[in-house]
């Protein structure tokens, strides 16, 4: 079903990806390798399937493990029609993404952004915001904005990975997604820009045939420096921090 049929004016946000990111932030948001290990298949499967049954379902009282809610809420935007990053932008992210001067790659990012349909913009502002919140606990869950990028830009980009033009590129569609992760404050809150000591910046060509899922191990980073995020986040307008 497209994402446009899944929300209204009132509510932005599919029912189905509040309820897992509620699940996983107030269950599991220090899980260690969260959304980079697998859960259970079968109670991922079944979760989808129980809300289908029942909108008003409680994901806590199906004791299911937070990997399985993670590996839910990835499944549901991997079966959409389409992506929820637009593929008519990707080329325009691409090279935003190679700008050598950071605060100039940074803008220009962020004016591609709100290029989006304003209901990709919203949900995509919505789990760019959950994924900074996980991120913000990597010390404990040891997914850095880069390891959560890893796992998450092929469910939002949905790349044509037989084409071996793209192949050459895995990298730098990784680096947009993990870019948004890190400095979601500057592109959606209108907040400064993060310095962090890995601040993403212009990556080099991958090697065709390099996937992407084995490039980057877990890895602990210097801290994020959480103080400089967190009071903005505070005053999240969607009302889920």
């Amino acid at each position: 079903m497209p994402l446009q049929d899944l929300v209204t004016a009132e509510k932005p946000i599919p029912l189905f990806v509040e309820k897992c990111v509620e699940f996983i932030e107030d269950t599991g948001l220090c899980t260690e390798g969260l959304y980079r290990v697998s859960g259970n298949k079968t109670d991922q499967d079944n979760i989808q399937k129980q809300f289908d049954q029942d909108h008003n379902i409680n994901l806590a009282s199906m004791e299911v493990t937070v990997n399985a809610v993670a590996g839910a809420l990835k499944a549901f935007f991997a079966d959409l029609p389409d992506p929820l990053i637009p593929y008519s932008l990707h080329p325009e992210l691409l090279e935003a993404a190679k700008i050598p001067d950071k605060t100039e790659r940074f803008h220009a990012l962020k004016e591609i952004v709100k290029k989006f349909h304003p209901v990709n913009y919203d949900v995509f502002r919505y789990v760019i915001t959950h994924l900074n919140r996980v991120s913000q606990q990597n010390k404990i869950n040891l997914m850095t904005a880069d390891n959560l990028s890893i796992c998450f830009w092929p469910t939002l980009m949905r790349p044509d990975f037989e084409n071996r033009e793209f192949l050459s590129t895995t990298k730098i569609h990784q680096s947009v997604v993990e870019t948004f992760i890190q400095q979601c404050q500057f592109f959606f809150y209108n907040g400064e820009i993060v310095e962090t000591a890995n601040t993403v910046a212009p990556p080099p060509t991958s090697n065709p045939g390099q996937l992407v899922e084995s490039m980057v191990p877990l890895q602990l980073p210097p801290p994020l420096q959480p103080q400089l995020i967190q009071p903005q986040l505070q005053t999240d307008p969607l009302g889920i921090i």
